[in-house]
């Protein structure tokens, strides 16, 4: 009996390799969407090297950096917020 798996969210973070048109998953990919994932909701940086195995801090985000491009545009606006709250504030003293 054939069973179907749903996807959709591993293949979207995920490294899959087509060999003769065959679609081939290893669990390797799944170490790979573990870490993507760990870092797209902003686990410690430090927990997911750990988790990994990986010998540095610096080694996990060389490898799993591309997750950082979405993180770096979500921080820019908050600290746009921030600052726009700041100088609330500050035309408020004035």
């Amino acid at each position: 009996m054939e069973q179907t798996i749903a996807l959709e969210g591993i293949i979207s973070c995920s490294v899959f390799h087509f060999h003769e048109d065959t679609l081939i998953f290893r669990f390797h990919e799944l170490r790979h969407t573990y870490a993507v994932a760990a870092i797209k909701s902003r686990d410690d940086i430090k927990t997911v090297q750990g988790n990994l195995g990986h010998a540095t801090t610096a080694f996990t985000l060389d490898v799993y950096g591309h997750v950082t491009e979405q993180m770096k545009q979500e921080s820019a606006a908050r600290m746009e917020n921030f600052i726009k709250s700041v100088s609330a504030e500050c035309a408020f003293l004035l």
